[in-house]
Formats: C-alpha cells, sequence, structure tokens
C-alpha cells in the first residue's frame, strides 16, 4: 500500500517478465512445425510412414510416366533412390505408370521392411496395353515379381469414380481380401477420383486405405474441399488411412504460387496422413521438404 513508484513500477516489470516466462511454453506449442519426415500411422493398418510421399505417376497412362520420360530409366532410378537416402519412405506406384521396375531397381540396395510401397490394380478397359484383363490374383502376383518383393504394403483399385463401386467391384474387392489374407499385400482400398465414389467409402468397411483428391482450391478435384475434407474426417474417425493426392492440383496450383496455402491447408485440418506428390527432380523435392517445414503445427 506505501510501495513508492520505483517499487511498483519494479514489481510490475517483474510480473509482466513472470507472465513472459509463463506464456513461453503455449508459445513454443504454437510454434511446432510439420516435418515432411513425421512418422504417420496408416489408419488401423499397423503401416507407419513418412508424411512425404514420392508418387511416380506424374502425367502417367498405359505404362508411360512422366519421371521416365523426362529422366529415361537410369535417371528415374537415381531420383527414387535420391528420395529415399534424403528420408522419403512412401513411394507410391501403379500398373497402369509403368514404374515398378524403376522402383524395384532404386530401392534394392535398402530393407524391405524400412520402406512403404504402394500399388494399383487398373480394372478397366484401356490405361494398360493389355486387350482383356486378369483377375487380381494373378496381377498381383505380377506385381511382386516386378517390383521384387515377397509383399505389398498398399494395393488399392485404380481410379475408382463410379457410386456404385462397392457392390460393381466386388469380384476385385474379393480378390484383393484372399490377397491380403495370403500374406502378399498389407492393406487394400481404392483410389478416389471424381464426385460420386468418395461418399461411399466411409460405410465399407473394406476399405483400409483411400487416395484422396484433396486441396483447398477444389483443383482437379470431383468434390468441394469442404464436402472432401467432411468425408476425410469420417474415414479417419473410423481408422482408415488417408493418401492425398493432387494436393497440387497436378502442378497448376505451383504455377498460381498456392503451394504453400495448399500445403498448410491440408495439413493443419489433418486432411492426409501422406502427401504424395509427384517429382520430376531433386530441386522438387528439396522444395516440398522446406515448405511443409515452415507449416505451424496447431494446438
Amino acid at each position: 500500500m506505501n510501495a513508492t513508484r520505483r517499487e511498483f513500477i519494479a514489481c510490475g516489470s517483474a510480473a509482466a517478465a513472470a507472465s513472459l516466462f509463463a506464456a513461453e511454453p503455449e508459445k513454443a506449442k504454437a510454434t511446432a512445425k510439420f516435418s515432411a519426415w513425421d512418422e504417420v500411422p496408416l489408419g488401423k493398418t499397423g503401416i507407419r510412414t513418412t508424411r512425404l510421399g514420392f508418387g511416380t505417376g506424374v502425367s502417367a497412362h498405359n505404362r508411360s510416366s512422366g519421371i521416365i520420360r523426362r529422366n529415361g530409366h537410369e535417371g528415374a532410378v537415381k531420383l527414387i533412390r535420391a528420395a529415399y537416402e534424403r528420408g522419403i519412405r512412401f513411394f507410391d506406384t501403379a500398373d497402369s505408370y509403368g514404374t515398378h521396375d524403376v522402383i524395384r531397381e532404386a530401392l534394392a540396395p535398402f530393407p524391405r521392411s524400412s520402406y512403404t510401397i504402394c500399388t494399383k490394380y487398373w480394372y478397366q478397359r484401356g490405361g494398360i496395353p493389355e486387350a482383356a484383363h486378369t483377375d487380381v490374383e494373378t496381377s498381383v502376383n505380377r506385381f511382386l515379381r516386378e517390383l521384387g518383393t515377397d509383399y505389398i504394403d498398399i494395393l488399392q483399385i485404380h481410379c475408382v469414380s463410379q457410386g456404385d463401386w462397392p457392390t460393381a467391384l466386388q469380384p476385385h474387392m474379393d480378390g484383393l481380401e484372399r490377397c491380403k489374407k495370403a500374406g502378399k499385400i498389407r492393406a487394400h482400398g481404392c483410389s478416389f477420383h471424381g464426385g460420386s465414389s468418395l461418399p461411399k467409402a466411409p460405410e465399407t468397411k473394406w476399405l483400409d486405405v483411400a487416395h484422396v483428391q484433396i486441396n483447398p482450391f477444389g483443383r482437379k478435384m470431383g468434390l468441394h474441399p469442404d464436402r472432401a475434407l467432411e468425408i476425410v474426417r469420417k474415414l479417419r474417425a473410423s481408422g482408415r488411412g488417408i493418401v492425398g493426392m493432387k494436393v497440387l492440383g497436378e502442378g497448376s496450383l505451383a504455377k498460381e504460387g498456392r503451394i504453400d496455402r495448399s500445403i498448410s491447408w491440408v495439413l493443419q485440418n489433418a486432411a492426409a496422413d501422406v502427401l504424395d506428390i509427384g517429382f520430376l527432380d531433386i530441386a522438387e523435392i528439396d522444395d516440398i521438404v522446406r515448405r511443409i517445414a515452415s507449416v505451424d503445427k496447431l494446438q
């Protein structure tokens, strides 16, 4: 009550300092960052992998991919190997990409248990050179040979777009389930395209891992971003793994200077466990790693 003005100011300064010190842990929480090398679980599959994935399906169709057209076979092998050496542990491919062999060669020096392979089965007409499709199990056996592995971590039905897929694709789903029980694959699922197929995903118990088109601008997506995010949250709540594709809108968002906004939105909204991004050179990998590291984790 009888404190001098100097004592009062000193007391106030000490209190302010104490308050600032007390706030420091909260500040530290607010500035925690994401990392491309964060280990993330894919739902209840038991698969854990890196937040950043390497997609090999750049402008890919009919077993031709931009990663090989741009770099040649040996260059593509070197690029994928360099991605592993930098820390990427999730590698995405598909029968229609024609990149099974480059993944096999690139990852041959490394322990099989240290990385995750996701590939996809093409069930429609066109898209691969064969005039007729073989059954799922025959295709999976071929994939195992092409990838040089005893098991595939994730095998998905590729480019699912119809709303009735849970019934229309049942024979393919049953085949993948048999492969899972035989230990040839660890998890199965679908890559969803367009706006009709994804809404059916949460109610389909067979689904382990979903490839989802996701970015905040609706670019190369079949659904409004808010609707897609709503479905992703339902999938996550039911223990499914989420692999985010089209995060950069097939490169269109890069041309518009919207990379950071898209990556931040996807990460901060937990819109994907893994960001599956197509790379054509090392500089692109390093750029995305840096951008992910700049995003704040919200508490």
